[in-house]
């Protein structure tokens, strides 16, 4: 496997491969014991992993602001100018940026890692969601995880009521409040969980709520994001048992009654939806399992 980068001290290095590194390692620690060897290994690890989180950080730089030169990228993301070059110059040669007469862009290689996301979920998710959204006459919303929230992906609206609720694409929210948020936190590693519920109010209650979800593969919230929306959610599976997603049912409150018996209507379409997603195109084997 080859790693792309190291920082030493904030300095850029040549490009490594692991079998290079623990090559070196063994060559200049001859005479060392095996936990001292096994130290200088997980700090030229943490080193590569430094690289790599910051060279995500330039990423997300240039999609916010750019286009944008690399003077303000370094400044922005807080390292030195020569680091920021370099950089930029290996995501451009990825084709994951693209300079211009005003600065980076975003290159092609993100535009098709998107367009193989949209694929995977939206695209999927999105028929049957409207099919659900018209059986039931309510809102129906697609929540993925981003940066320990859930984020809004999709949403179909229902058109029987006057009064509905509706969300907006691309607005997120704590993993520990709604019903897609807790969908998507119970399946979660239990790393992310132990970091997502450290900000929690209550994280007791919060580790018996997502052992309740965990049983009954669905969650329930009411007057959690707004007050007078109640939600229903289950999770979405891929093929390596990681929950890529939730769908939830939204209702005003005064219709809450309802939701019971709309969550055959939501398991079904779950179920529908994570099928398609084992398919070669998408994301592989995966299912709500019972």
């Amino acid at each position: 496997m080859t790693v792309a980068f190291s920082v030493f001290d904030m300095e850029y290095k040549n490009v490594i491969s692991t079998e290079k590194l623990e090559t070196d390692i063994s060559d200049s620690t001859d005479g060392c014991s095996t936990d001292q060897k096994q130290n200088m290994w997980e700090r030229s690890l943490a080193e590569i992993s430094q690289t790599g989180d910051l060279m995500l950080t330039v990423l997300e730089t240039v999609a916010h602001g750019g286009p944008i030169n690399a003077a303000d990228i370094a400044r922005v993301c807080d390292i030195n100018r020569t680091v920021a070059h370099r950089l930029l110059s290996t995501l451009e040669t990825r084709a994951y940026v693209r300079r211009g007469p005003k600065g980076y862009a975003l290159g092609g290689a993100v535009v098709n890692l998107a367009r193989h996301l949209e694929n995977d979920i939206s695209t999927v998710a999105r028929p049957q969601m409207e099919k659900l959204a018209d059986r039931v006459g309510e809102t129906v919303v697609l929540h993925c995880v981003d940066k320990d929230q859930a984020m809004v992906v999709e949403q179909a609206l229902g058109e029987k009521y006057l009064v509905r609720v509706q969300h907006t694409p691309g607005s997120r929210h704590p993993l520990f409040l709604g019903a897609s948020g807790w969908s998507l936190l119970a399946f979660q590693d239990d790393k992310t969980i132990a970091r997502v519920l450290k900000k929690a109010p209550d994280p007791k209650i919060a580790r018996k709520r997502i052992d309740e979800i965990r049983s009954q593969r669905y969650a329930i919230s009411h007057d959690e994001l707004q007050m007078g929306v109640h939600g229903i959610s289950a999770p979405l599976f891929d093929a390596t048992e990681l929950c890529v997603a939730s769908i939830a049912i939204l209702v005003p409150a005064d219709r809450s009654e309802r939701l019971q018996a709309m969550l055959p209507h939501l398991i079904e379409t779950a179920t529908t939806i994570t099928n398609e997603l084992q398919q070669p195109a998408a994301w592989g084997d995966g299912a709500i399992r019972k």
